[in-house]
């Protein structure tokens, strides 16, 4: 794996792991850990955009309420939850 790819890992696990609540904390982290070793770098930087979009707006993509672009994460969210 390139070290880019790896840091870029990295830095979406961090993240995931430190957004605001705890209760998004938890259930953010979860969800990267369980999907992050099977993505490609694309969508690794869709994953990049989505842990630092707000608990709100994670919440309403989980729900349905709001689109994310790429829809393979969205999915995989989605059955996640």
């Amino acid at each position: 794996m390139n070290s880019n790819k790896q840091n870029l890992i990295n830095k979406i696990i961090y993240r995931s792991q430190y957004r605001g609540t705890k209760e998004m904390d938890i259930f953010v982290s979860s969800f990267v850990k369980s999907i992050i070793d099977s993505l490609s770098i694309d969508d690794l930087k869709d994953l990049d955009i989505l842990v630092n979009m707000s608990d709100e707006d994670i919440s309403k993509i989980s729900r349905n309420e709001i689109s994310f672009k790429n829809k393979n994460i969205l999915k995989l969210l989605i059955d996640f939850k």
